[in-house]
C-alpha cells in the first residue's frame, strides 16, 4: 500500500474533492487551512475534510470470455466463429465507489478506451500456425486493466478514516483473440 505524504494528499484531496463534488459524495465543510488563519504556518498543512474516492495501481491485463479453444500438436488453428458476449466494468468489495466513478477517473488517468460494458457479435475468425509440437490455444476477449480502489475520508490532519478498499475489472474498447501456447 501507497502512502501519500502531506504535499500529494493536499493535491489528491483537492482532486478527490472535485470527483466526489461531481458525484454528489462531497461533504460541505470549510478548509481547516482557511478557518485557522493567517497566524498559524502549519496550518497551511492541513486537509480539508471531504470525502476521497480513488483507484490506482492500473495494470494492463486481458479478460477472457467463454470457452478456450485448443488444436495440436503443430498445424493450423483455425476459428470461425464464437458467441456473442458482453463483458462489465465490475468492483470488488463494499468500497462505496460506482462504476461509473472508476470509469470516468480511469479514462482520465490510464486509458480513453475504458467503459462501462464491452459487447462483440458472433461473427469473428481467427486463424494462426501453431509451432511444431506445440498446443495452440485462444480465447475470445476484451484488453482492459485491473487496479484498486478506495474511498475514505480525510481528516484535518491529513490522516485517512472510515477507509474502504476493493479492486476494480476495467473493460475496454480493444477487445480480440488471445493466443498462447501449451506443450500438452
Amino acid at each position: 500500500m501507497t502512502r501519500i505524504g502531506r504535499g500529494r494528499a493536499k493535491s489528491t484531496a483537492a482532486a478527490g474533492a472535485l470527483l466526489a463534488g461531481l458525484l454528489g459524495g462531497f461533504l460541505a465543510a470549510p478548509s481547516t487551512a482557511a478557518a485557522a488563519g493567517s497566524g498559524d504556518a502549519r496550518a497551511l498543512d492541513r486537509c480539508d475534510r471531504v470525502w476521497v474516492k480513488n483507484v490506482y495501481g492500473y495494470k494492463a491485463t486481458f479478460f477472457g470470455k467463454g470457452p478456450v479453444y485448443s488444436d495440436g500438436p503443430g498445424g493450423k488453428m483455425t476459428l470461425t466463429k464464437i458467441r456473442a458476449g458482453e463483458l462489465g466494468t465490475s468492483i470488488s468489495g463494499t468500497v462505496g465507489v460506482s462504476v461509473k466513478a472508476a470509469v470516468v477517473e480511469a479514462k482520465a488517468e490510464v486509458s480513453a478506451g475504458v467503459q462501462a460494458k464491452a459487447t462483440w457479435t458472433s461473427s469473428h475468425s481467427y486463424e494462426r500456425e501453431i509451432r511444431r509440437g506445440k498446443y495452440g490455444n485462444v480465447q475470445y476477449g476484451v484488453k482492459g486493466h485491473t487496479a484498486k480502489v478506495e474511498k475514505y475520508l480525510t481528516l484535518p490532519d491529513c490522516r485517512k478514516s472510515q477507509r474502504k478498499t476493493g479492486t476494480v475489472k476495467l473493460a475496454n474498447k480493444r477487445q480480440g483473440f488471445r493466443y498462447w501456447e501449451t506443450n500438452s
